[in-house]
């Protein structure tokens, strides 16, 4: 039993690609800096809790 996957030559042309716009783009690095921030602040007050 085979089975026989066929794609139309013109399947890609028919693909629509999603635009991203800037701005959602802007809020992702937001995100990203924010968290690695936060990440950092909580790091240095568990030292500063250690040591103090």
């Amino acid at each position: 039993m085979a089975t026989r996957l066929t794609v139309q030559p013109d399947f890609r042309a028919k693909s629509t690609k999603v635009a991203r716009s800037g701005n959602i783009r802007r809020k992702a690095w937001l995100t990203v800096i924010a968290a690695s921030a936060l990440f950092w602040v909580v790091v240095v007050l568990m030292i500063w809790r250690i040591w103090g």
